[in-house]
């Protein structure tokens, strides 16, 4: 059992990391494509107006309902049901593909009022990108629940490699479009920020083929289940579906809570801005794009490694309910990980803030400096993403749409007066306070129910090995610093490349001088009789 989680946590976070890596690593190419600076921070700011509203609508078409199908159908696979659990899969399938028809259609009714509302100064191009993405989500709710047929069997590689091939047809097709439309067809930076978005939707098509093939792949074992499974039963399909909105409505309220956030930074930086500043439209928009778009590139991927951790620990946590020292251990585990990973990741980050924002956007003192409190503020998501599904994962639903509740609420109170005396700064540090408190409660009611049933004193040192991590590795730091590197891309890539390599050796030694192992992750994946990158399609 051990040895198949450990492989699925493998292919999730496979897809779940190397998509969002990709979806780093094309936008320097893209923005050079562009040309000058003001093409870039214009280009920027549309495309994040058009994606935080698309993730959130996405997110209310996908979230919660295709996990609860792919839990539904490994019950019904483990009591050899498996003409209940395709019955539910067709319904399931016929039911998102409304459920995108008619996301599509409202995400398309509202772009003019999305734009309208967002720190854009051209609405009408923000209304074209932001209808461009219409198809992709009418589309990607299906698949979502094509994925979920998967999980339900516990077949977490199609998951990751169709994420994994859905970002790279993405990125080619922008690449492609970008530098024939822009530079070859001379088109408007309108249309090819459009052909941009609508990548969404070839990346989806090409998704769709992967899962397709790889499900004429598994026929026969389908049919195999199908000689072996117990009669069809009698349940009422609404009774099912009912079910399964009871328990996908808790998911997709806290699923969303970050989308929620960054749609309020989009819908009041401007109208606070503008009400409280002399600042034209132009310098609003590059604003935006400094505090928000350009380090959501690098906070995502931060944010991508918890969701990874906290969607492996949720079913494992679900089905020890009831054995108080199991759960203990699960938390313990999870934290445990969480931390190791974690935590030198985003110091490292913190540090190299500056290098990172001119690799992929330019030298910019400020927008290096916001990249760094971005990426700090990215640890607080993450304790807060994984907490929260922890308590999920306990049942305990009420307690997290309570603390989401919570985050929402302070982001409201604190969003005025911060960005008022710190302007784009202050975002950024409304949204830090307001999910750090709910964060801070859920590990402490979660450290306070356990910690009598589990030894935590393994989390203390991964705790001093970071505090040592960190203090070395900040006066490394200012060592590096004494070297004289100029601004340019290629210097800071260097710095980064030598800076980061010099930092891991560090954390090897340090923890290893501890006694702490930190290769045990590793180790087990040595133990594993089947790798899962072996046969990669």
């Amino acid at each position: 059992m051990k040895r198949k989680i450990l492989t699925g946590t493998i292919w999730m976070s496979f897809g779940s990391i190397f998509s969002r890596v990709l979806g780093v690593i094309y936008i320097i190419p893209w923005l050079i494509m562009l040309g000058s600076k003001a093409n870039q921070f214009t280009a920027q700011a549309l495309f994040n107006t058009a994606y935080v509203p698309y993730s959130l609508f996405l997110l209310l078409g996908t979230s919660g309902f295709p996990s609860a199908i792919s839990r539904k159908i490994a019950i019904y696979n483990a009591q050899h049901r498996f003409f209940d659990s395709r019955k539910i899969f067709k319904h399931a399938l016929i039911f998102m593909t409304l459920s995108g028809v008619v996301c599509g259609l409202l995400f398309f009714g509202s772009a003019p009022i999305i734009a309208a509302n967002s720190p854009i100064v051209d609405k009408a191009a923000a209304t074209v990108i932001i209808r461009a993405l219409v198809p992709a989500l009418i589309i990607l709710p299906v698949m979502s629940v094509i994925r979920g047929w998967f999980q339900g069997f516990q077949d977490m590689k199609p998951f990751g490699v169709s994420q994994f091939i859905e970002q790279l047809a993405r990125v080619i097709f922008i690449l492609l479009a970008t530098y024939i439309g822009y530079q070859i067809l001379d088109l408007s930076l309108t249309a090819v920020i459009a052909l941009s978005t609508f990548a969404a939707f070839i990346g989806a098509i090409a998704s769709l083929v992967y899962l397709y093939g790889h499900y004429q792949r598994q026929a026969p074992l389908y049919t195999q289940l199908q000689q072996t499974s117990q009669p069809l039963t009698p349940n009422s399909t609404l009774h099912i579906f009912k079910t399964l909105f009871q328990e996908s409505l808790p998911f997709i309220f806290v699923g969303s809570a970050i989308m929620l956030n960054q749609l309020l930074d989009q819908f009041t930086f401007k109208q606070i801005l503008t009400a409280t500043t002399n600042l034209n439209g132009t310098a609003i928009q590059n604003m935006f794009t400094q505090f928000s778009a350009n380090p959501g590139k690098i906070t995502t991927v931060i944010i991508s490694l918890a969701l990874a951790i906290s969607e492996t620990s949720l079913p494992i946590l679900a089905g020890a309910q009831g054995d108080h020292q199991q759960e203990a251990t699960i938390i313990e585990d999870n934290f445990r990980l969480l931390l190791i990973i974690l935590t030198p990741v985003v110091v490292t980050l913190t540090l190299l803030a500056g290098q990172v924002n001119t690799i992929f956007f330019g030298f910019d003192s400020r927008g290096g400096s916001l990249m760094g409190v971005a990426i700090a503020m990215s640890f607080v998501l993450s304790l807060f993403v994984d907490a929260l599904a922890l308590l999920q994962s306990l049942g305990k639903h009420r307690l997290a749409v309570y603390l989401v509740g919570m985050a929402l609420v302070l982001k409201v109170l604190l969003q005025y007066p911060c960005v008022r005396y710190f302007k784009d700064y202050g975002a950024l540090y409304a949204t830090a306070i307001a999910f750090g408190v709910p964060a801070i409660l859920g590990i402490y009611y979660l450290l306070s129910r356990y910690s009598y049933h589990a030894n935590f004193a393994d989390i203390r040192l991964i705790l001093k090995v970071n505090g040592f991590y960190l203090v070395g590795v900040v006066l490394l730091y200012f060592g590096f610093q004494l070297f004289n590197f100029s601004d340019t891309k290629l210097s800071a890539l260097l710095f980064t490349a030598s800076f980061s390599l010099v930092a891991l050796a560090y954390y090897w030694l340090i923890s290893s001088k501890f006694g702490y192992c930190s290769a045990c992750f590793l180790k087990n994946l040595k133990k594993l009789k089947n790798p899962p990158f072996g046969g990669f399609f």
